[in-house]
């Protein structure tokens, strides 16, 4: 999918569902780096990608991790998951990140090394982010990294009561503007 294509997919689904999409474009390049530059592709045999939308970010996983690494998808818009699908028919796609471990534990996926995030924390009710983030940290293994952006500082609380460190970075070059939140458990 080329790039103007990309927008206005993402472009129509935000007008369709803007609290599940969470925004009206793809996420620049600057922020896709920004996002994967910490993660130790090497040690990475499992990862998992939350609310990847119209692929932007999950072409740049499969672009970086190793050929044996396995990847699992999430995305709760239809549309977008058959997309997702026909692009790569051989990945692991699921719908719901509210039942993350089951999803893994039906794959036979005990825990994970990586966790990258695309959701609109924003748009979620104060619970929904809690049990989400019970949901992340449980899937995680110890030590391990939950990479996710935020269009605001709002969610680095929250994530401080789940992950023992929390990095900030702030991407300008991104429409709007990102904030990259690096997490270990």
């Amino acid at each position: 999918m080329n790039s103007i294509e990309s927008r206005l997919q993402m472009l129509t689904r935000f007008f369709f569902s803007p609290r599940r999409i969470g925004s009206i474009t793809p996420s620049s390049r600057f922020l896709v780096n920004a996002m994967l530059e910490s993660v130790p592709w090497d040690d990475v045999k499992t990862i998992v990608e939350l609310g990847a939308g119209t692929g932007v970010v999950t072409r740049e996983i499969e672009r970086r991790k190793g050929k044996e690494s396995l990847m699992v998808i999430f995305e709760i818009d239809p549309y977008l998951r058959n997309v997702l699908q026909q692009e790569n028919p051989n990945r692991l796609i699921c719908s719901n990140t509210n039942r993350l471990c089951n999803e893994l534990k039906r794959l036979n996926i005990p825990k994970v090394e990586c966790i990258i995030s695309s959701l609109p924390f924003a748009n979620f009710k104060d619970y929904e982010r809690k049990v989400l983030l019970e949901q992340i940290r449980n899937a995680l293994l110890p030590d391990q990294l939950f990479v996710a952006y935020q269009y605001s500082l709002q969610m680095k609380p929250l994530l401080d009561q789940f992950f023992r460190q929390v990095e900030v970075r702030f991407v300008p070059f991104n429409l709007p503007p990102a904030f990259v939140y690096i997490c270990r458990k």
